[in-house]
């Protein structure tokens, strides 16, 4: 009961900001209209006027389809196995109790999870470290290189397959339907993450577009 009333608390505080952004988006528009209006000479453009409603139509799902939205959902698949393989909760009790107390399948999975998990670490730094190594930059840092732009990604792909494998070998995860299941399990997290990023990219490209645009 615990879990449901934190579980309804923050989706609320995350509905509120939702709504709360969709109140100054509207806000904005107005704001817009009447600002280019009252200063015909500034560069201030209205959201109402032909160019604003064709940039509204024509670059909404160019705007919206930005880096931040594929990285919320790699966390909520990756989330999505770390809990139903139960490797966030088994990580978390050998924490608690120590390794030696967890049972002899569980030690095995997290032992076999771990070791693949630091195979893909020992790739990754092959392709970073050594000179002119394939991620990184033309100027042979990591900094604006193909590494630095998906670590994100990279770090969820490598936490995601140690879910997976530590699921097979323990028995929690059951073949690819309970792989799958498990990877897709967090969509109600996920929603209203999605609700609040689609509220929050809108209303900040919009004040870009309305002030900053010449």
């Amino acid at each position: 009961m615990k879990h449901r009333q934190r579980s309804w608390h923050w989706r609320r505080v995350i509905y509120r900001f939702s709504i709360g952004l969709a109140l100054a988006q509207l806000l904005l528009i107005f704001l817009s209209w009447l600002l280019s209006a009252a200063m015909p000479q500034s560069s201030i453009i209205s959201l109402l006027s032909a160019r604003g409603i064709r940039w509204f139509f024509g670059d909404f799902v160019e705007s919206e389809a930005s880096a931040p939205l594929l990285w919320l959902i790699l966390c909520a698949f990756t989330l999505g196995g770390m809990r139903d393989s139960n490797l966030l909760t088994t990580i978390i009790q050998s924490v608690k109790v120590g390794f030696s107390a967890l049972p002899r399948r569980v030690k095995l999975a997290l032992i076999t999870a771990c070791s693949f998990g630091f195979l893909q670490i020992g790739c990754l730094l092959l392709l970073t470290v050594p000179p002119q190594a394939v991620l990184l930059s033309v100027t042979g840092t990591l900094s604006d290189s193909s590494f630095s732009a998906s670590i994100v990604p990279s770090i969820c792909f490598m936490l995601t397959t140690m879910s997976i494998v530590f699921g097979l070998v323990s028995g929690t995860l059951h073949g690819v339907d309970g792989v799958c299941r498990a990877l897709c399990s967090q969509h109600a997290l996920l929603m209203p993450f999605l609700l609040l990023y689609v509220m929050a990219s809108m209303f900040v490209t919009s004040i870009h577009f309305v002030f900053f645009s010449y």
